[in-house]
């Protein structure tokens, strides 16, 4: 029986078959597209692997920028065929590992935060607000944006510059999902931390509101079953992990596959 995590991520033998494009039953890349950009792209590390699956993505390769996609753009900037040029330098560094292209929603939240000064409660409504397309919202978010901005000494110009690229870069930017051991949950006090990290008595955000933390188990490794949501999200979770679904009601995910239940996205 092979011990996945025991499997290293650092194989050369492992990243020279996926630079070469043989993913044959890879989930994501075992399609044309998905060896043709591996090839392209000759992902060597996990992370680079996960910008590689984002910039495949109908949305990326369809935002065309100067005549050219932002997956072929990503591309050129990784191998030094085009120079990857600064956005604005106090926000280089939230983008960098990406070449300076927003490519997961989670840059344009620490963006925000970087920027305006939010809170990752108020980042998170505003991908809502752009995912999602709600105008009302929408002008709130940037109202609150720009005025962060101003009073963090960064100039009107500037605000409206990085702001509008933000909003664009929605049309084709991904959720960053993680392996469950690294998820981040939201505290109370608006900060947040790994779920590993999380104490007893701290209080957390779910479905129904913030609740307190009770007591920690561990059930050992236990089988990870991945969700994508008819919104682009992809979910990495147990079977037994509980989603909020259309009907109100709170269930776990082999419930929910039992009984075709919908499972609230936003």
């Amino acid at each position: 029986m092979i011990d996945i995590t025991q499997i290293s991520l650092t194989d050369k033998r492992t990243w020279d078959l996926i630079c070469a494009g043989h993913t044959k039953g890879v989930f994501q890349l075992e399609t044309h597209l998905g060896k043709h950009w591996c090839k392209e792209a000759k992902p060597r590390n996990i992370e680079e692997l996960a910008d590689v699956i984002s910039v495949i993505r109908p949305g990326t390769l369809k935002a065309i920028e100067e005549g050219k996609s932002m997956t072929q753009r990503y591309v050129d900037r990784k191998h030094n065929v085009e120079s990857v040029k600064s956005l604005y330098e106090p926000i280089d560094k939230v983008i960098a590992s990406t070449y300076n292209i927003i490519i997961y929603q989670e840059q344009a939240m620490q963006i925000a935060q970087v920027m305006a000064g939010f809170t990752e409660s108020q980042a998170d409504t505003l991908r809502k607000a752009i995912g999602k397309k709600k105008a009302d919202l929408m002008r709130q978010v940037k109202g609150e944006f720009i005025e962060g901005c101003l009073s963090q000494g960064h100039t009107q110009e500037n605000a409206d510059r990085i702001f509008d690229i933000i909003e664009k870069s929605n049309r084709y930017s991904f959720n960053k999902s993680v392996c469950p051991e690294t998820t981040y949950v939201e505290k109370r006090d608006g900060t947040s931390c790994k779920m590993k990290d999380i104490g007893i008595g701290e209080e957390v955000k779910t479905p129904n509101g913030y609740a307190t933390v009770k007591d920690k188990m561990d059930h050992g490794v236990l089988d990870l079953f991945e969700v994508e949501l008819d919104d682009g999200k992809t979910i990495r979770c147990t079977i037994n992990h509980k989603f909020l679904c259309t009907t109100g009601e709170i269930l776990p995910l082999w419930q929910i596959i039992s009984l075709e239940k919908e499972i609230v996205s936003e």
